[in-house]
């Protein structure tokens, strides 16, 4: 691979490492960009060696959940990285409530969620990052959908959450996503 095939798989990529490391240090930008870059140096040193039978955004996320993790341990934080998944929305007051929501499931199904419904990866991607089928990920994308949808029926975002998964289905029915 060259430098045009990097800067090329660093522009697809930025925006979604960056949103998963900013709700990961406490919407602090300055460490974010500091630890963004530190991931996309890690890229680019072993870029040369990347296996293209992987999915670059499920490699990239792979760098960076591992990353993240040297960065806790190096700091000597108590608190596990589960506790402070947060999700990625642009309205923030909305982002706040959900993740409260979002606590009452599994660490796995919070990812998932996140990983699928607010991050937009396709279930492919995230199956290969977990190590699960893609119908395992759609069954247990489905399935915390509906405990959130369940428990919080009144609550508008968990409703449009809904809606964006309905509308992603449809749309996605022609697909192998």
């Amino acid at each position: 691979m060259n430098k045009w095939d990097f800067e090329k798989f660093y522009r697809k990529n930025i925006d979604r490492i960056y949103r998963y490391v900013f709700f990961r240090v406490n919407r602090n930008h300055a460490q974010t960009e500091d630890i963004v870059s530190e991931i996309f140096l890690k890229a680019l040193r072993n870029f040369e060696s990347y296996d293209p039978a992987i999915s670059q955004s499920a490699w990239i996320y792979r760098i960076a959940q591992n990353h993240l993790a040297n960065v806790y341990r190096d700091q000597k934080t108590t608190e596990s990285l589960d506790q402070i998944d947060v999700p990625v929305l642009e309205d923030f007051s909305v982002s706040i409530e959900l993740e409260d929501q979002l606590r009452n499931l599994s660490a796995e199904d919070r990812q998932i969620v996140t990983m699928r419904h607010l991050l937009g990866y396709p279930y492919k991607e995230i199956g290969s990052i977990l190590g699960k089928t893609v119908g395992a990920v759609k069954m247990a994308s489905h399935r915390a959908l509906k405990t959130l949808i369940h428990k919080n029926k009144e609550q508008s975002y968990v409703r449009d959450l809904a809606t964006i998964q309905s509308i992603k289905t449809r749309s996605n029915a022609d697909s192998n996503d």
